[in-house]
């Protein structure tokens, strides 16, 4: 008989039940559980508590609740993320300003800063000796990655996996060298059927940015032993070949994507392991099984992907799926040809099932409980109510639209009543037309181009009461200056030298006196 563990959101214990129904998981692509309890003594649990069964890595937290009512009788199930599954729940990403997230360190110490960073400090206590050491570690292919991902490829880099225990009322995290189990066919440890494939695809054209003749274009090969490089060893019939586009990617990330995807695509073919329970209960996420046929020569490695747990009638059974290391979840192929349309991450479509959903078989499955139909009714009628306070502010706002076109309308009757005497709409826009400052003049200055306003000087030319007067003198006297040689004629008979100086003859003449400087 299995006893559930049930604790409240930090994981303080309030029961230990058995009448329990559980279906959970961990693994590659499925990380949660769905718990029925039907044993008397539960206390009332809530969303956010806690289960787990103590020693082992079976646990989880509740997040969801399903409802369903048959022949008048209630059965609630809970459903929640396993341990893994609230690792999955979680992104690991670079820092501000930097390509990569990178980490240094011991293992555990690494360890305990990425809970940290994601916030999981408080669930999980890491619990190891392990001595590795990484330096400068870079979560690469994706950039983006979720943080249970993330973890089993960086302890696979040092052969490691994650171990789950609860233990004393922790979530204890480990550290733990990845087990290798090695046998023979004969042995009666190990079971297997394997089949061989040849017919995988052994060259990968990746497709990158730009377009036509511009195109990037990487070409990957893969030998007779799955390693990958850019040599061809398959020609001819033997060469099996598939395109990959990745529409947006740079010339550096087409090259690790395409060689990573076909390096996916190197299975060696398929295989199906059963074990002996006492082999199968120590067996966890990663860890490799290693058989061989002596009789026909096959050996075979698989890699356990996928554990499940079932508690039935009080019965627990464990089961595995084995298959490919850690990869990404978004690789996808299709005959001989895949696609990605961008980010960092694999090519093909990643459907995430949510509260109430199920994915199954490529059909999505949706599942309504009555406290959502009972939430979607009060969301309703919240509806209805603001619908209708609305309506009557609305009718409010019409009143009072109402009321000022009354007002407008009299103000205006007003305004025609008293316009007597005032301008007409024609002269106002005649006015309108008219430009600002259009009535501003500036006398120009004269010039010999331009007729203006010019001002005397006040010595050679003056003006007295807006007579102007120009004189012509030389020297401080002012008096006027005739060179010698000028001829000057006056009616007065004076000697010009009285008036202008300098030395003066009489010229004969007839009529006005006139004289002739000459000196």
């Amino acid at each position: 008989m299995a006893d559930v563990i049930l604790a409240d959101g930090k994981l303080t214990p309030h029961a230990s039940v058995s009448q329990v129904t559980l279906d959970w998981a961990c693994g590659t692509d499925e990380n949660d559980f769905e718990l029925t309890i039907d044993d008397p003594d539960a206390p009332e649990i809530e969303r956010g508590w806690y289960f787990w069964l103590d020693g082992s890595d079976v646990g989880g937290r509740i997040v969801d609740r399903r409802v369903s009512v048959a022949g008048g009788m209630s059965t609630t199930t809970w459903i929640g993320q396993s341990w893994t599954g609230m690792l999955a729940a979680k992104i690991l990403q670079p820092d501000a300003n930097q390509d990569y997230l990178t980490v240094s360190g011991k293992l555990p110490d690494i360890l305990k800063n990425i809970l940290k960073r994601i916030g999981l400090d408080t669930v999980f206590t890491v619990d190891s000796s392990d001595a590795s050491i990484l330096s400068n570690w870079m979560f690469q292919n994706p950039r983006y990655v979720d943080a249970y991902t993330g973890l089993r490829t960086l302890l696979a880099s040092c052969g490691r996996r994650l171990d789950f225990k609860a233990s004393g009322n922790k979530i204890l995290l480990g550290i733990v060298p990845v087990q290798t189990i090695t046998n023979t066919i004969d042995s009666d440890l190990v079971d297997f059927k394997a089949e061989t494939n040849r017919r995988a695809v052994n060259h990968l054209i990746g497709l990158g940015s730009q377009e036509l003749k511009n195109r990037l274009v990487v070409n990957y090969f893969a030998d007779a032993t799955g390693v990958v490089s850019q040599t061809q060893t398959f020609v001819g019939a033997d060469e099996v070949c598939a395109t990959y586009d990745y529409s947006n990617a740079d010339l550096s990330t087409l090259q690790a994507e395409t060689k990573k995807h076909l390096q996916e695509l190197q299975t060696g073919g398929s295989v199906e392991v059963t074990l002996s329970d006492e082999v199968g209960d120590g067996l966890r996420v990663d860890d490799k099984i290693v058989a061989a046929d002596q009789s026909s020569g096959v050996n075979v490695t698989a890699v356990v992907t996928k554990r499940i747990v079932k508690i039935d009638s009080g019965i627990l059974t464990s089961t595995f799926e084995v298959g490919l290391p850690v990869q990404s979840a978004n690789a996808n192929y299709s005959g001989s040809s895949s696609s990605s349309s961008g980010g960092s991450a694999g090519g093909g479509v990643s459907l995430t099932a949510g509260r109430g959903l199920s994915i199954s078989g490529g059909t999505i499955n949706a599942e309504v409980a009555s406290e959502d139909l009972d939430s979607v009714r009060q969301v309703a009628e919240s509806a209805n109510k603001t619908a209708s306070g609305f309506a009557a502010q609305i009718g409010k706002a019409n009143q009072t639209a109402e009321d000022a076109k009354n007002v407008a309308d009299a103000a205006k009757s007003v305004a025609d009543s008293a316009k007597s005497g005032m301008m007409t709409d024609a002269e106002r826009s005649k006015l309108a037309s008219v430009e600002r400052g259009a009535n501003a003049y500036a006398l120009p200055k004269a010039s010999m181009d331009v007729l203006g306003g010019v001002k005397v000087d006040g010595s050679t030319i003056v003006s007295v009461d807006g007579v102007i007067s120009a004189h012509v003198g030389g020297g401080v006297s002012g008096k006027a200056v005739f060179p010698v040689g000028y001829v000057v004629m006056n009616t007065t008979g004076v000697d010009p030298s009285v008036d202008f100086g300098g030395t003066w003859r009489q010229l004969p003449s007839l009529g006005c006196s006139m004289f002739e400087r000459i000196g």
